[in-house]
């Protein structure tokens, strides 16, 4: 009784990972008309804006973004302090702190938001910074 038992157990664990049972035939999915978002982003782009690359304080002109997402990467690559802030060009008032470290580091900040932009990059030590769209 017991080796009929187990071989019923084998037997379905062995038709579970098989998939035994099935005519096979694969099932074909339809094609659809339309894409998803994965597939459009891997159509999309990165498109540089602005490349700094410097030991000391500056402001960028004004730059426009229009693309649906951006983003700001930096590297401090020696000790000193490095702060981003961002300013919207259109509105003096707004600003915001995208960075602010006093160690090597790195990162990079995800944006969203059409406009003109201004970067101030306060730093006296070498520095990267990068910003760019997608499209």
């Amino acid at each position: 009784m017991r080796s009929a038992q187990a071989i019923l157990t084998i037997t379905l664990w062995l038709t579970a990972c098989t998939g035994g049972g099935d005519s096979g035939q694969n099932e074909e999915v339809p094609l659809s008309s339309t894409i998803t978002r994965s597939e459009v982003r891997v159509k999309e782009k990165w498109r540089s804006l602005v490349r700094i690359t410097s030991r000391k304080p500056q402001k960028t002109p004004p730059f426009k973004v229009s693309g649906k997402e951006w983003k700001v990467h930096w590297k401090n690559k020696e000790q000193g302090e490095l702060i981003l802030i961002l300013y919207d060009a259109d509105n003096p008032d707004y600003s915001e702190i995208l960075a602010n470290t006093s160690a090597p580091d790195e990162d990079v900040v995800y944006l969203t938001g059409k406009g003109r932009y201004i970067l101030e990059v306060v730093g006296k030590q070498p520095y990267e910074v990068y910003i760019e769209e997608l499209r």
